[in-house]
């Protein structure tokens, strides 16, 4: 018999102030209503350590004044 170690999910529910779940959002392809003018900035640095630089720009694009 083996026993199973217990696994953390993340929330199901989070907020644009929760930075770990509005970019676990992001990263799915959800969650655009998530960013703020808060929380942008932080959110494509933190893309583009992860290599995902497609999002880091769409972020930074976000950022730009029209």
């Amino acid at each position: 018999m083996t026993a199973s170690l217990p696994q953390t999910q993340a929330p199901t529910h989070g907020s644009a102030t929760d930075i770990d779940y509005v970019y676990q959002q992001l990263v799915k392809g959800v969650g655009r209503e998530l960013v703020t003018d808060a929380n942008a900035q932080e959110l494509a640095e933190r893309a583009d350590q992860d290599g995902h630089t497609i999002l880091a720009t769409e972020l930074r694009e976000w950022q730009a004044p029209c």
